[in-house]
């Protein structure tokens, strides 16, 4: 009867090369980091690629490749698709007689890999061990340049097949020439009424002071008002240039101004001041403790 395999973690063990705990613990991070168990060992550090590289060699009667200054033929790439490279992190080195491909692989034990890149190409695999970080690197750099360089996109139909009898279908995909895109049409800014008291004065007219009555302390002068239809109106009864600080007047002085300034603005009516302090008062919102005759 045929003894069943041992596997890559027991081999280790039993060459003194990791420990059950490490071989436990690359398990644990393997469901998690996925991959192969080789390339989890040497991710936690539990061993160097080079001894797994001498280990695996020694074990599968497999030679070693440095594979990170290797150069490869485009056509010896094409008989191993890029992504089917990059899973199972192998590479298509060079193709022997009769029908063989030798590949490049971390782990020759991998039969999975094997029997894809056996169907892809059409040919018999012969293995070689290479590191598992130089491959890596290896596969982007050759299939990305052999990528960039090709002018036309080639289907291989039947993959199946031997090489020989693949059908190469070649076509080259040409720029779509689109119309010129039309400049944007400039936005007209949206007319909002300026505000009489704030905000700059428009193109070729005076500032607008923002203090028209004059009421604060240091203000800018009022504009002289434009002359009314009603010529009764009296605008200013002081004579000559000296005008009198608006804080030596008394509060009941100012309040009667202001209220005469209103009225003569057309802000408040004659009387509707009277009506409003007398509705006030009735309804108790206000008081009027002194009653100036």
């Amino acid at each position: 009867m045929q003894q069943p395999t041992k596997r890559l973690g027991e081999l280790l063990v039993e060459g003194g090369l990791i420990t059950p705990a490490q071989l436990q613990s690359a398990i644990t991070h393997q469901k998690i980091a996925r991959g192969r168990l080789g390339s989890n060992l040497v991710a936690l550090g539990y061993i160097s690629e080079e001894v797994l590289m001498d280990f695996l060699s020694h074990q599968t009667g497999v030679p070693q490749l440095d594979v990170r200054n290797i150069e490869v033929a485009p056509q010896v790439l094409k008989l191993v698709p890029h992504r089917l490279a990059e899973q199972f992190t192998v590479l298509p080195i060079s193709t022997k007689e009769p029908k063989s491909l030798v590949l490049a692989m971390s782990d020759p034990s991998d039969l999975n890999a094997i029997d894809s890149a056996r169907f892809a190409s059409g040919l018999n695999i012969e293995p070689v061990v290479a590191s598992h970080s130089a491959l890596k690197k290896t596969i982007t750099d050759l299939y990305r340049r052999m990528e960039n360089t090709n002018g036309a996109l080639t289907v291989d139909v039947g993959n199946a097949l031997m090489q020989d009898d693949a059908l190469p279908v070649s076509f080259t995909l040409d720029p779509v020439s689109l119309p010129p895109t039309p400049p944007p049409t400039p936005s007209r800014p949206v007319a909002f009424p300026r505000d009489p008291f704030f905000g700059e004065p428009a193109a070729g007219t005076q500032p607008v002071n923002i203090d028209p009555f004059g009421l604060f302390e240091n203000s800018p002068a009022p504009r002289t008002p434009p002359p009314l239809a009603n010529p009764n109106l009296v605008h200013s009864r002081t004579i000559g240039d000296t005008v009198r600080r608006l804080e030596t007047y008394q509060t009941r002085t100012l309040v009667l101004g202001l209220i005469r300034l209103f009225q003569r603005r057309g802000i408040i009516g004659q009387d509707e001041l009277q009506r409003l302090l007398s509705n006030l008062i009735e309804a108790g919102e206000i008081k009027d403790d002194e009653v100036v005759g």
